[in-house]
């Protein structure tokens, strides 16, 4: 899938259009918002960029979802409304990187700078995960969970779940130590296709492979996976830690089954 880059009343989304035709609602926001109630705006701009992101989808959701993340790979499945507790915008879950849910007009959001984005969808059972996939994370192998926790619960089948891997900090951006590096290299038995170094010291991961790999691993059809290869560091219309560093903010991947 392709994906564009729209500009509405000066802010930018990032979506997938052929997604959208599929049945799920979805945005990635920009650096033209901020969706962190922690860093560098005030709740009340926080709150009108949330439901300026949900009048861009054309969504009016009933409930939303966010969680506090902590890089884990835990997986909540929303089934009602009364998980978790009331927050600032809709409800938040604890101790929690991704959702699973099946439900229409409930708003799922992850949030973050330098980390991965994942949306998984099946259309067939209309079924969507929304998971935050930071460095550890993926070496948790979270969007693996979240695969297994929409066979589990909804009766997946993986050939026909459709995954978008948005925004991150790409290959040639993520430095890192060999602490990390030794990490990953005795993780993943495909370390030397997202390994590279870079210099004596320093070395070069590729997240977006990563995450593919993982799903591929799960069952998923390549021809399934899309990438938004954009690097949050090196593009100033993303938000980025590892670049901005005390004055980030965040964007979200906001998601919606509105069928």
């Amino acid at each position: 899938m392709e994906y564009k880059v729209i500009n509405e009343n000066n802010v930018r989304y990032i979506i997938l259009p052929e997604l959208e035709d599929l049945g799920l609602k979805h945005c990635f926001t920009t650096k033209d918002m901020n969706m962190s109630f922690i860093n560098n705006s005030s709740t009340e701009e926080v709150i009108n960029d949330h439901k300026i992101a949900f009048e861009f989808m054309n969504i009016d959701p009933i409930e939303v979802f966010s969680s506090v993340q902590k890089h884990t790979n835990n997986i909540s499945i929303i089934k009602d409304m009364n998980q978790g507790r009331k927050y600032e915008i809709g409800r938040v879950l604890d101790n929690n990187d991704g959702f699973v849910t099946n439900l229409k007009n409930i708003a799922l959001i992850s949030k973050y700078a330098d980390c991965t984005p994942i949306i998984l969808y099946d259309p067939i059972k209309k079924v969507h995960a929304n998971i935050h996939s930071g460095w550890k994370g993926t070496l948790k192998r979270i969007g693996a969970c979240g695969v297994s926790a929409m066979i589990n619960n909804y009766k997946s089948n993986p050939k026909d779940i459709i995954a978008v891997l948005g925004p991150n900090i790409c290959k040639d951006d993520f430095e890192v130590d060999i602490d990390v590096k030794d990490l990953f290299q005795s993780e993943f038995d495909f370390s030397k296709d997202i390994i590279f170094q870079k210099d004596n010291i320093k070395y070069l991961i590729d997240l977006h492979e990563t995450n593919k790999r993982i799903l591929l691993k799960m069952g998923l059809k390549e021809e399934n996976i899309s990438i938004i290869d954009i690097s949050t560091k090196s593009n100033p219309m993303l938000h980025s830690f590892r670049r901005d560093k005390h004055k980030f903010g965040l964007m979200g991947v906001v998601t919606c089954l509105n069928y």
